[in-house]
């Protein structure tokens, strides 16, 4: 266990919670090691942040917030996994989120490694946008969350 500082203070970060970026994003390839923090008062929002830098973070949700479906699976994916879009955060007060749909990431949970890769579409589901609380199913296990907030997490006071 090692502690890293973050933009959310520090954080205890075991060995077996480290996510490796396979497919390095564009601008940040020096970025290698990163951790899924979830602050359960942002719903199915989670941090994606870097252990290399700590005031790097990305902000992802599931596609389907914004209403968005993947049926391409990116190159360096030898087993299935979980995308996650980017969310582009409002220049204005009444702007509205935006997400980066032509270049999610793809989680990997088996092996704890994710990338970033470029799609050339995106299916609009016929369905209603997502209504989630929380983020994928997935990936709940593996998201670390801030030791103030587990209480909020699990229903307990």
């Amino acid at each position: 266990m090692k502690t890293y500082d973050t933009r959310f203070g520090p954080f205890s970060i075991a060995d077996e919670e480290v996510w490796h970026c396979i497919a390095p994003m564009p601008g940040f390839t020096d970025l290698q090691r990163f951790a899924l923090l979830h602050l359960p008062s942002q719903g199915p929002f989670v941090w994606l942040q870097s252990l290399d830098e700590a005031l790097i973070t990305f902000l992802l949700v599931a596609p389907e917030h914004f209403n968005l479906q993947y049926s391409q699976v990116p190159h360096f994916a030898k087993t299935s996994g979980v995308p996650m879009v980017m969310v582009i955060l409002p220049q204005t007060e009444n702007g509205t989120l935006q997400s980066n749909s032509l270049a999610p990431l793809y989680f990997l949970p088996e092996t704890r490694q994710f990338g970033q890769w470029i799609v050339e579409h995106h299916e609009v589901p016929t369905e209603p946008l997502s209504a989630a609380h929380l983020p994928p199913t997935e990936l709940q296990a593996q998201i670390i969350v801030p030791i103030q907030d587990q209480s909020l997490a699990t229903g307990t006071a």
